[in-house]
């Protein structure tokens, strides 16, 4: 019986590759060619601040096109098969790490409506399933400013993030082992405000993870 829904569905809403678009087999993550290009290694660095930040790809080739149809293209279904990297990278570099919590970098309420939905929190969610750790919205942006792709130098970027997010509640964030999860790692100015703000007065300890960055910090 499984077998035949998993046919029925496979006709009416056909599985694809978040890295290249291409039509694959339901149940798999990604088509053959796109697998064999998924890196054993994954990268390090660290975010304005100091807090750590891993993420499984580099910002090129068909990792920038996965995020190209993830987050502007809407292709919002990918987000489960994405996830399932970044957790695996999140697995291994905070192996030795207790979670309480999981969380993203918020999305202005007037951008997410026009756009439908928050990359950064549904590979959040998607991500705090695999890892059995459960997911809070613990910020929220206060402050519709330029989106940062938009800034073209690191100090137009700095100051574009500045006061522009806000702790919902600080009982929530206080003592607790935050894993916080954006998409793509660029200056590292975005979670860094974020990770400040969630530090700010609550002895809490935070830790990063991006799908992709472009470069080690």
């Amino acid at each position: 019986m499984n077998k035949i829904l998993r046919l029925i569905r496979s006709s009416f809403f056909p599985e694809r590759c978040p890295y290249c678009g291409k039509t694959i087999e339901y149940g798999k993550t990604a088509c053959d060619i796109c697998i064999r290009k998924l890196p054993e290694a994954y990268c390090k660095n660290f975010v304005k601040g100091g807090y750590p930040c891993c993420s499984p790809f580099f910002y090129k080739g068909i990792f920038k096109n996965a995020i190209k149809l993830f987050k502007f293209d809407g292709f919002e279904q990918n987000s489960e098969k994405l996830a399932i990297a970044l957790a695996r990278t999140i697995n291994k570099e905070y192996a030795d790490i207790k979670f309480d919590v999981v969380t993203c970098v918020p999305m202005h309420p007037k951008k997410e409506r026009i756009r439908g939905y928050n990359q950064s929190k549904l590979l959040a969610k998607d991500v705090s399933k695999l890892i059995s750790v459960k997911y809070e919205d613990l910020l929220l942006k206060k402050k519709n400013n330029i989106e940062q792709h938009k800034c073209l130098t690191a100090a137009e970027r700095r100051e574009n993030v500045k006061n522009v997010y806000k702790a919902i509640d600080n009982d929530k964030i206080k003592g607790k082992t935050i894993l916080i999860i954006d998409d793509v790692l660029t200056t590292g100015y975005t979670l860094g405000e974020c990770c400040k703000v969630l530090s700010e007065n609550t002895n809490a300890k935070i830790y990063c993870a991006t799908l992709c960055a472009k470069n080690n910090l």
